[in-house]
């Protein structure tokens, strides 16, 4: 990837958000590029426009802030700020703390600062960075660049099986479960301890978890659109034809997201039908999907990691994720908060017993 060009930028007149944006071209993953937006023709907008591409050539356009000191407080001027687009909001700053950084976190906007630490998730175009600069301004750089999210494959394994398997039970256990390194749970745990989501006796057992704020940060840092090459079809037929031929075909498949949710609860069935396979082409030859048009009913979903199928439930030949990945996939919305309600009122019918 080209080094990022400032001739790119000709509105970005702010010494502050010339150097963040070249800085971030160089967090950037190979094969991702950052260019300016043609957005930034139009007067009077609350901060400069950027257009993020991937090796795929997709693109989304993200509105940047840029403020030289950010403090608890200048928080809500700052969401305010991020909610008058639809687009994704990025801030940059000379450097965030953590406690703002976190909070940041909570109101999901992607942040980085000129300190290294950084924190951005695009599930549009599977761009996830997240890592820890330097301490403090002036100090030097922190030992390794640990993971500070749920983003990522053994991150989410992680975190699946601690909002699914009832506590308590073990580091050793939790590791074996998610089928992860022992290392990698650590992390996970140390981070979700630190930010008060989980409690564990030193060096012991993990005695709680609040898996409703869990899935609710993991909807945030690790989307649905982040898990895996996405396809949109149409069933001419409707989805209970779908479903029919999908559970008389033993075609290995697991639903996912509202109709996942609606067999849980024992609810009528959505509009539309979300699943992960292991081939897109397959499927849709296999299946007789049409291309979507104006509107898609069978949403296909080729996972990056193929632990989505793991603690899966049948019923009537037809497959369903873990309750957790369920909740996850319907992302940050209204409809995951009636869920979260749903799975608070009915835990004891969906969470596994540790033992």
């Amino acid at each position: 990837m080209r080094p990022y060009d400032l001739s790119f930028m000709p509105g970005a007149a702010d010494t502050l958000l010339r150097e963040g944006l070249a800085v971030l071209a160089k967090l950037l993953p190979p094969g991702y590029s950052v260019a300016s937006s043609g957005l930034n023709k139009r007067s009077g907008e609350i901060g400069e426009w950027i257009v993020i591409r991937d090796l795929k050539k997709r693109a989304v356009t993200c509105l940047v802030l840029a403020r030289r000191r950010v403090e608890s407080r200048d928080l809500g001027a700052i969401a305010a700020s991020a909610a008058r687009t639809p687009n994704p909001a990025l801030l940059v700053s000379s450097y965030l703390s953590p406690v703002v950084r976190e909070r940041l976190r909570g109101f999901g906007i992607g942040h980085w600062d000129l300190a290294g630490n950084v924190q951005i998730g695009l599930g549009n175009i599977d761009l996830c960075i997240e890592r820890d600069g330097i301490a403090t301004p002036g100090s030097s750089a922190s030992s390794g660049n640990a993971a500070r999210s749920l983003c990522g494959e053994m991150a989410g394994r992680v975190t699946r099986v601690l909002i699914d398997l009832l506590p308590p039970y073990a580091l050793a256990t939790l590791a074996e479960r998610a089928s992860v390194e022992t290392s990698c749970a650590s992390r996970v745990v140390a981070l979700l301890t630190e930010t008060g989501l989980l409690r564990r006796k030193p060096r012991g057992k993990i005695e709680s978890v609040d898996w409703q704020e869990l899935l609710r940060r993991w909807s945030l840092d690790a989307p649905l659109q982040s898990r895996g090459e996405i396809s949109h079809h149409s069933c001419p037929r409707g989805i209970p034809d779908f479903l029919v031929r999908l559970g008389n075909s033993g075609y290995l498949h697991v639903l996912t997201g509202e109709i996942a949710f609606a067999r849980l609860a024992s609810k009528g069935e959505p509009d539309a039908a979300v699943l992960y396979v292991d081939d897109l082409q397959e499927t849709v030859a296999q299946f007789r999907l049409h291309p979507a048009g104006g509107h898609a009913n069978v949403i296909l979903v080729k996972p990056n990691d193929r632990s989505v199928f793991h603690r899966s439930t049948e019923e009537t030949g037809l497959r369903y994720v873990s309750p957790s990945l369920m909740a996850a996939d319907l992302g940050a919305s209204d409809v995951l908060e009636s869920v979260l309600a749903w799975m608070a009122k009915h835990e004891s019918q969906w969470r596994l017993p540790s033992g």
